[in-house]
């Protein structure tokens, strides 16, 4: 069972800033804003990589974790905070980023060392209490400026626990902060409003785990100038990817105004069924709450309706609020991020050739990929595209020749708007295909001293070997070679008794590559 703890941030910030969504009614007299679109949302993931998510919303563990540190933390006495490693602290900003982007206000947050400091030493005062609080007490053996600052820190950060140890800061975002519609939270959705705050400009990140759990937080108390008056900021936003916002997830618009509650009515309409839910405050199909504090931006009109279900990639849902005598109008757009962004998938590591009548090339797939490019090159030649855009993980080679040693390798291939993005090529394998066994359709003697051999035509073969011993012998000596169907052995003795056996060859690149003999077959010389 999941067990975490999230306490929202109360403060009260003056904000004068408006911000709407795109498709504002006609009844608003405010500009519209360009939400970004889907493809410039794919755009900005793949440019901004956001940190990977280890664990979904009921806290199931997805893959194995463990948080990179630069320097460890010290979780009993002598207490230290130790230090992320950067990338922790990039993947998490970028995730951030990302979010803001999505939402339409400024990405231009940045990591500040101080802030970076104070948050993870609000996680560390956290875990030794083993509880998540803004106002945490000094634990005994502390340093007291360890501790001041980690109250300091803990105060002004949303903060996060979690039962489980390695819970990433990706997951304590989207699924704690972002998420926000627990029972403790979704009255006022804090920790997403200070997230989706325009004035952040600074932040930084922390995380202590241990036997305790994981205690996680990002310090949100930073507020640059920013002299306009926000409208709309909502999520999910104009384009929004699914796993980004989970179905149980309230829906939440802050107005950037005080709001009265008794003048909103929303609609939700989702647009594959035309299903709708309104909300109220005489009648709501789910949850509704209205909230007029600062927490980054007030007047936050907040909606869950019940029974959405999943979400699918290209659900569109409209949304009408009415407030105030106002009317704003938009439309949601989800689409599946993790499908899109990209920067090819893993390289294949299983390729095998089966030699049978034709070379059959088999790979395991990988996860990412879309289809997959076969290459071939020939012996003392180039890499060229045998076959592209494969569904399947394995391809028959037609069109090899045989007696040619061939070597071949896979490539994966993702796609993202129709730009193909490319794994690196599988280490290659090789094979030399064997020409057919020959069969010898007949053996017998022409005429005095000699014997005459016929055979079937092996395909692709240059010529023919013929081999003679004495019946009994263990040894044999080749006697000559054609690129005939047939031969006549004019050096055999008279009332002697031979076996005969052949097999076909190609030379190719001045190499020989032979098949199989023949089965024998026996004549007695005229």
């Amino acid at each position: 069972m999941r067990y975490r703890t999230l306490l929202a941030l109360c403060m009260v910030i003056i904000l004068t800033v408006v911000f709407i969504p795109a498709e504002v009614s006609a009844l608003t007299e405010v500009p519209e804003v360009a939400f970004p679109s889907q493809d410039e949302i794919v755009t900005y993931a793949q440019e901004h990589p956001p940190g990977e998510t280890y664990f979904d919303i009921s806290g199931n563990q997805l893959k194995d974790y463990k948080i990179s540190y630069e320097q460890e933390p010290s979780l009993s006495q002598p207490y230290a905070e130790g230090a992320l490693a950067l990338e922790e602290q990039i993947a998490a900003l970028n995730t951030v980023r990302l979010i803001r982007y999505i939402a339409g206000i400024s990405d231009s947050l940045y990591l500040f060392d101080p802030y970076v400091e104070m948050a993870q030493s609000a996680a560390l005062i956290n875990y030794a209490n083993g509880k998540a609080s803004h106002s945490p007490k000094r634990p005994a053996g502390m340093d007291i400026g360890l501790s001041a600052m980690a109250m300091e820190g803990a105060q002004n950060s949303n903060i996060d626990h979690t039962a489980w140890q390695n819970n990433s800061l990706k997951s304590s975002i989207l699924y704690g902060w972002m998420y926000d519609s627990d029972s403790a939270n979704i009255k006022t959705l804090g920790h997403r409003r200070w997230i989706l705050n325009p004035s952040l400009v600074m932040t930084g990140f922390g995380s202590v785990t241990g036997e305790k759990g994981t205690f996680n937080t990002m310090y949100i108390r930073n507020e640059g100038k920013n002299l306009e008056s926000v409208r709309g900021i909502c999520w999910p936003a104009l384009n929004t990817p699914i796993s980004y916002f989970d179905p149980n997830s309230a829906w939440s618009i802050s107005l950037g105004e005080e709001v009265d509650e008794s003048s909103v009515v929303v609609s939700l309409i989702r647009i594959r069924d035309y299903k709708i839910w309104t909300f109220s405050s005489a009648s709501a199909d789910g949850n509704f709450y209205v909230n007029n504090q600062n927490y980054g931006q007030k007047g936050c009109i907040i909606f869950k309706p019940k029974n959405i279900g999943e979400f699918l990639p290209g659900d569109r849902f409209s949304v009408y609020v009415s407030y105030n005598d106002k009317n704003i109008g938009y439309e949601v757009n989800f689409f599946d991020l993790e499908h899109y962004y990209s920067t090819g998938p893993s390289a294949i590591t299983s390729l095998s050739i089966n030699p049978v009548d034709k070379p059959s090339v088999e790979w395991k797939e990988v996860d990412g990929a879309d289809s997959y490019d076969l290459y071939r090159k020939a012996y003392g030649g180039k890499w060229k595209l045998v076959s592209a855009d494969m569904d399947e993980p394995y391809f028959d080679d037609a069109s090899a020749v045989k007696g040619i040693k061939y070597s071949y390798r896979v490539v994966a291939k993702h796609f993202v708007n129709g730009t193909a993005y490319e794994s690196e090529p599988s280490t290659s394998k090789s094979i030399t295909m064997k020409l057919s066994k020959a069969s010898l359709r007949s053996v017998k003697s022409s005429s005095a001293g000699k014997n005459l051999l016929q055979w079937k035509k092996v395909s692709k073969a240059t010529g023919y070997k013929i081999y003679r011993r004495v019946s009994g012998k263990k040894t044999w000596s080749l006697v000559g070679s054609t690129k005939s169907l047939s031969y006549t052995d004019s050096k055999a003795a008279r009332g002697t008794k031979y076996e005969y056996r052949i097999r076909a060859y190609r030379t190719t690149y001045k190499n020989t590559v032979y098949g199989d003999y023949s089965a024998k077959r026996t004549v007695r010389t005229s």
